[in-house]
């Protein structure tokens, strides 16, 4: 089914001058740079193995100055060969440098093989086994090179027990190029090295960026490696990433401005019980700019509205039918907000699906869809869905599980099924189009919390009735809403309620 026609914007936001985003890659893609470093610009893999040890290795002596032992735990691939370069870059400036060696010599290969020889020629000690491992001592560092991009599936012995070593160590943990454990396309990771900073090389893996990444990677440092800028236009990013430095933001507003310019948004929800995340999401929209906000929800939450936020504008609606001549005003829709599941519930979203607005659907709503009742095989440019796993799962027809072990292919398959722009919520939220696939990351553990995502709803809504692109709102909308969830837990994130971020939305989005 096509969509309706949607409105003009009131206007376009101003072009800005902004950064470059950050591309991130798969771990095959990062081979296929790697390759063409070697092949095209003639470097050797030995000499990358070389700089890539030598930028972790700069890395300890700025992080750690007073390090006065290395423990190395290497694995059989290039990323132990990274590892043997940086024990033997250490032995070399008399640092004591233990190498707990994973895999036998012989079956060492290549570049791998020349650098543990390198370690071993610079006097580091190398261990032949990662069972029965010492106790730490103190001021020593560990460098995690045991598995690289090249891991999936499960732990298995004496990788696992080396990873347990590692984090129950009282001792600060280096990982090259990813923790091993880490999944370095999709986040995952059942048990992986827990490091306070990896360094990684040539592309950056979207696993650091993904799930679990953020929490076990530590501060992530990048090193091209020497890699040409034409490299990077041959392989294909999984995904591309933003900072609040490369987001286009509104511009100005001019002095003779009025509130017609700056959108009317309307917000359906709030069924018996849920009246508090509609008027959030309404609220939020009102602290992002919006220039008319009205609420359509339940009779008994009028008084409500009036009281918290009187700037917006009450609607009660019985049914469907009181809610259509309503729809005629707004310029965004924003549905879902403690919307319930009730006929009363599927009523308001079958009527406000097929407004002449632009749309945002979010909790309840897209349970609902997910249903198959209302607005069954919709597909429209014009609206955003912003599910979290749970409701992805719903909308997809799979299990959770599904949806988390790869956050980055189920967000292209709602895409695809609805068409218009969706928001993956989680750490790493994914934004997927019709162009591409973008992540974010900013928020924190505090936003762990009720309201949270009616707050991002009603951001979201606000900005594209001030006359953002869905995909450009979408960005901007989900950084606003996990910096100013930055910005409010500084006091803490325990006890971070959702409305402690409306001042800082509102400063934010100027």
């Amino acid at each position: 089914m096509d969509s309706p026609t949607p409105k003009s914007p009131t206007r376009a936001p101003a072009q800005n001058a902004l950064s470059a985003p950050q591309d991130l890659y798969s771990a095959e893609a990062v081979r296929q740079l790697d390759q063409r470093v070697i092949t095209q610009q003639q470097i050797p893999g030995l000499a990358l193995m070389k700089r890539a040890g030598r930028a972790a290795y700069d890395c300890l002596r700025s992080r750690w100055p007073d390090m006065a032992a290395l423990q190395v735990f290497c694995g059989g691939g290039n990323n132990g060969g990274d590892g043997y370069v940086i024990a033997g870059l250490a032995a070399q400036r008399q640092i004591p440098a233990t190498v707990y060696v994973g895999v036998p010599v012989e079956k060492l290969t290549g570049d791998a093989l020349e650098a543990y020889r390198f370690a071993e020629r610079e006097g580091a000690t190398l261990v032949a086994s990662l069972q029965d491992l010492p106790p730490v001592e103190k001021n020593t560092v560990l460098v995690d090179a045991l598995l690289g991009t090249g891991f999936s599936g499960a732990l298995r012995a004496p990788m696992d027990s080396a990873i347990a070593h590692i984090n129950d160590a009282a001792a600060p943990v280096l990982a090259v190029d990813l923790p091993s454990g880490l999944h370095a396309d999709s986040g995952t990771a059942a048990s992986a090295v827990q490091a306070d900073v990896t360094v990684t090389f040539i592309g950056r893996k979207a696993g650091l960026y993904l799930g679990r990444g953020p929490a076990l990677s530590g501060e992530v440092i990048f090193d091209d490696l020497g890699a040409s800028p034409d490299i990077y236009q041959q392989v294909p990013a999984l995904l591309t990433r933003h900072s609040g430095e490369t987001l286009e933001r509104l511009p100005p507003r001019a002095a003779d401005s009025y509130k017609n310019q700056f959108g009317h948004v309307m917000v359906v929800g709030g069924d018996h019980g849920y009246g508090g995340a509609a008027l959030m999401a309404a609220e939020a929209a009102a602290r992002a700019g919006a220039g008319l906000i009205s609420l359509a929800s339940r009779p008994e939450h009028a008084a409500a509205v009036l009281t918290r936020c009187p700037e917006v504008m009450a609607q009660p609606v019985v049914s469907g039918q009181e809610l259509e001549p309503l729809l005629e005003a707004p310029d965004v829709i924003a549905v879902g907000p403690g919307l319930g599941k009730s006929p009363w519930s599927e009523q308001l979203l079958a009527r406000a699906g097929r407004a002449n607005a632009k749309l945002v659907l979010d909790a309840d709503a897209l349970n609902i869809l997910a249903g198959g009742r209302v607005l069954a095989g919709v597909k429209r440019d014009d609206w955003v869905l912003t599910p979290h796993i749970g409701e992805a799962a719903r909308l997809l027809g799979v299990s959770n599980a599904e949806v988390s072990a790869d956050r980055v292919a189920a967000a292209k398959a709602i895409q695809q099924k609805f068409s218009g722009v969706v928001i993956l919520k989680g750490t790493g939220t994914l934004i997927a189009h019709s162009d591409g696939i973008e992540i974010i990351n900013s928020g924190n553990p505090g936003m762990a919390s009720g309201g949270m995502g009616d707050l991002l709803t009603g951001v979201l809504a606000a900005l594209i009735g001030q006359g953002m692109a869905l995909p450009a709102a979408a960005r901007l909308a989900v950084w606003l809403h996990g910096e100013a969830g930055d910005r409010a837990a500084v006091g803490g994130q325990r006890g971070l309620l959702a409305t402690d971020l409306l001042p800082h939305i509102r400063a934010l989005v100027d």
